[in-house]
């Protein structure tokens, strides 16, 4: 019978020697010590995740809800122009520049991040329905523009026509919605009231 030596270390083995660096290498597991997990308490056990938001459409009151509150914001404004315009004169005459651009910026929150302050107090946003994307800016103030621009055409007959048109559509869209495949969806932790919204 002859005596062969041991095979050398094989250092391609993950118990083997290797010049891996100390923090490539996953640190050794520490003895089980009986009772050590019960007294460890729940502050080292990481929290679960919070739940994605249950998004749905918006329903009609939601809606209308977001849409006063946008159109406050923008009352606000004007009241703020007229007590200016007791000191300036010339500024009672930008009432109305006033009154469309709070609407075209209300409208270009809406495209741009997806939510005016209205809809940010009630967890709404306006996405593409194609992709649930944003829609934009510019998008926005489009959508905005052609809603007041054809209520305006048809002696404010298209605004009554497009509130009430979400009662009976099955994703809860107004005619603008439609015109610009869009869709209003609730389910988003809703903002506290604060100028901060007005932010871009």
């Amino acid at each position: 019978m002859s005596w062969s030596p041991p095979p050398p270390p094989d250092h391609g083995r993950a118990d083997g020697p290797t010049d891996a660096a100390p923090w490539d290498s996953a640190p050794p597991l520490p003895p089980y010590v009986p009772g050590a997990a019960s007294a460890a308490g729940p502050q080292d056990v990481a929290p679960a995740p919070p739940p994605p938001p249950r998004l749905r459409y918006a329903d009609w009151g939601e809606r209308v809800a977001a849409t006063t509150i946008d159109g406050v914001v923008a009352f606000a404004l004007l009241m703020v122009l007229a007590v200016l315009s007791d000191v300036v004169a010339p500024l009672e005459h930008l009432a109305g520049l006033v009154w469309f651009g709070a609407v075209g910026y209300l409208g270009w929150l809406n495209g741009s991040r997806g939510q005016s302050p209205g809809k940010a107090v009630l967890g709404l946003k306006v996405l593409r329905d194609e992709d649930g994307t944003c829609l934009g800016g510019v998008v926005g103030v489009l959508r905005t523009g052609t809603l007041w621009f054809l209520a305006v055409l048809t002696g404010f007959l298209f605004l009554l026509v497009n509130s009430l048109w979400p009662l009976r559509d099955h994703q809860r869209r107004a005619v603008h919605d439609l015109m610009f495949g869009s869709v209003v969806v609730s389910g988003y932790p809703k903002a506290r009231p604060g100028l901060r919204l007005l932010r871009p």
